[in-house]
C-alpha cells in the first residue's frame, strides 16, 4: 500500500539538464515535493506476518513551469541526468536551499505536470521529513 504523507511546496526551484559534460538551466519552477510511504506486507512462519516500509520522495513541476529554451524536446533528448534546487521553508521561518543531484524523470501527464524521482541523501531525507512534520 503507497500513501502520501505530506506536500511541501516551494516558492522558487530551478531545473537543470546535465549532458555532454555542460549544466544547463532548462526551467525556473515551483516544485511540489510528495514524500510517500511504501508498506508492504512481509510473510514470517508465523501467522501475522510483518510489514516492511520504505519513504518514496517524488517531485512534481507544475503549470507554472518557465523553461529556458525554446526546443524542450530538443534539450531533453541531450539530457543525460536532470538536477534541481529547490527553497523550501523550514518551521523556524527560514528558507533553505536543496540541491538534489541525479533525479530521474518518471513521467509527463497530459495535464503538463512533470514528475520526477527523487534519489535524496539520508541528510535530505531526515530534513524533508522534519519539515513535513513525519
Amino acid at each position: 500500500m503507497i500513501t502520501l504523507l505530506n506536500t511541501l511546496f516551494s516558492e522558487k526551484g530551478e531545473l537543470f539538464t546535465i549532458g555532454q559534460g555542460r549544466c544547463v538551466l532548462f526551467a525556473h519552477c515551483k516544485p511540489q515535493i510528495g514524500i510517500y510511504e511504501k508498506s508492504t506486507q512481509v510473510p514470517v512462519l508465523v501467522k501475522t506476518g510483518g510489514q516492511m516500509k520504505s519513504m518514496r520522495f517524488v517531485i512534481a513541476l507544475c503549470g507554472d513551469t518557465e523553461f529556458t529554451c525554446f526546443t524542450v524536446e530538443e534539450r531533453m533528448q541531450n539530457a543525460e541526468r536532470y538536477e534541481l534546487t529547490a527553497d523550501l521553508l523550514r518551521n523556524d521561518g527560514i528558507v533553505e536551499r536543496f540541491y538534489f543531484h541525479n533525479i530521474s524523470l518518471v513521467e509527463i501527464n497530459s495535464s503538463g505536470e512533470w514528475e520526477f524521482e527523487l534519489n535524496a541523501t539520508e541528510e535530505q531525507m531526515r530534513k524533508l521529513s522534519e519539515m513535513a512534520g513525519i
